[in-house]
Parts: structure tokens; sequence; C-alpha cells
């Protein structure tokens, strides 16, 4: 397998972001396309138009896999670690294949959360 995750073993805890994390992304991202180019960059890239909708307005923990097509879209190479707790809980973490890639996406949802705070004065 040709792959950075498959040499690790285990993955660098500092490489991984938390799902809720790595939606609050993708959101970001897709809010930031210009009205009504949604639609057409969706087609372009072979996702679900509705289900793009869909992952704006939901919380939930379903949509793993679409994320970690979402984050290749957008430049960033991840794989989803699902870690069962002693609950029987899923949960599903983002692990990136580089420091660089990870500090990367740090910058930019660092300056998404600024003006969110800006916007919020």
């Amino acid at each position: 397998m040709d792959s950075p995750f498959a040499d690790a073993g285990f993955p660098d805890p500092a490489l991984i972001i938390n799902y809720p994390t790595a939606l609050r992304f993708v959101r970001f991202r897709l809010n930031r396309m210009p009205h009504g180019q949604m639609k057409p960059w969706a087609t372009a890239q072979r996702f679900n138009y509705a289900r793009l909708v869909e992952i704006k307005k939901d919380e939930r923990q379903l949509y793993a896999p679409l994320l970690k097509r979402l984050l290749a879209a957008f430049g960033y190479s991840v794989d989803v670690l699902r870690l069962i707790s002693m609950t029987d809980e899923k949960r599903h973490f983002y692990w990136f294949a580089t420091p660089e890639e990870h500090a990367l996406f740090c910058q930019e949802l660092r300056a998404y959360d600024a003006l969110v705070v800006q916007a919020s004065q």
C-alpha cells in the first residue's frame, strides 16, 4: 500500500482532528463559496448537492467518509479513524498525512474563527 498512513503504525495525536472540527471546517469552506456556486462545484467534484446542504445543517456523525472526500477536494489528505468507547459509542477522527497539511488546516481554521469573532462584535 502506497500511503503515508501505512508506514506510521499508530497515528501521531498532533496530526489528528475530531469530527466536529472537520465538520466546522467543511461548513466554512462550503459557506465560503459565492452564492449559486456550490451546486456547479458539487457536480464538477461528483458530490451529491443535497447531501452537501444536509452537511451544512446537521450535527450527527453520519458523514465521516463524505467529510474525508470533501477535505480531499479542499486539498487535505486525511484518513478516517473510528474509535469505539467503553460505552460502544463510535467517534470519528481525521488523521492528516503530513504535519505541513495539518498546520495549513489549523491556520485556515484559525483565520475563519477570527472572522467569526470579528463578525460577532
